[in-house]
């Protein structure tokens, strides 16, 4: 059961964030530097990917009671949210809205790995979204673990794909890329329906019991 549920909330996280659909704009933000400083960007980046996720997940239920918002509502904000991400990784626009004077200014700044790779480029929204649902939801010690175990497996997968970057675009080309981000749109978007059908459901059935 922790088992099958670990790999549900890997899949689900690693879909959101999917790094994969990121590595073009990460390359041309690195192009000019070396690796030393590459390797030291990605590190950061996987640190603070980790940091933002475990605090959204720690924090999940106390931003509910402190803004006075119901779970149904945030399941389905989060799933519109989610399913805009999952939409737009369907047409191949997701992780591209670095551009213009926000792009510019990556390129000249040493440092770019909270901003913008680690947020928004990567943990966004939607990931953020998807982890206070899933502190409401599961609040027992072992699925809480299991979350954690995905968070930082996560990370682990970002670090090991970021460094060989380079490599996977040679191999799979950008339209190698276009497809695996929709095939993870695909599976994004189910995630964010579920969220929304699931809170709409819950929402409907004290009137239809009346």
């Amino acid at each position: 059961m922790t088992l099958s549920f670990f790999i549900g909330s890997f899949v689900s996280l690693f879909a959101l964030i999917n790094p994969l659909s990121a590595l073009p704009v990460f390359i041309s933000l690195t192009a000019n530097h070396d690796s030393v400083w590459r390797n030291k960007q990605i590190r950061k980046t996987c640190l603070y990917i980790t940091i933002i996720c475990v605090c959204s997940y720690l924090a999940g239920s106390s931003i509910l009671g402190f803004f006075g918002i119901s779970i149904n509502a945030l399941k389905i904000a989060g799933g519109i949210v989610i399913s805009r991400s999952g939409f737009l990784l369907l047409n191949a626009k997701h992780k591209k809205d670095i551009k213009g004077k926000i792009k510019q200014e990556s390129l000249e700044k040493e440092d770019i790995a909270f901003s913008p790779l680690a947020m928004p480029l990567l943990a966004g929204p939607g990931s953020i979204s998807l982890l206070i649902n899933m502190s409401i939801e599961n609040t027992a010690f072992d699925k809480r673990a299991a979350i954690m175990a995905a968070i930082v497996c996560v990370a682990l997968c970002i670090y090991v794909i970021f460094s060989i970057a380079p490599r996977i675009l040679r191999y799979t080309g950008e339209t190698g890329l276009k497809s695996m981000s929709k095939i993870m749109g695909f599976l994004v978007l189910a995630i964010g329906i579920e969220m929304i059908s699931a809170s709409v459901i819950n929402m409907l059935l004290p009137l239809l019991k009346h």
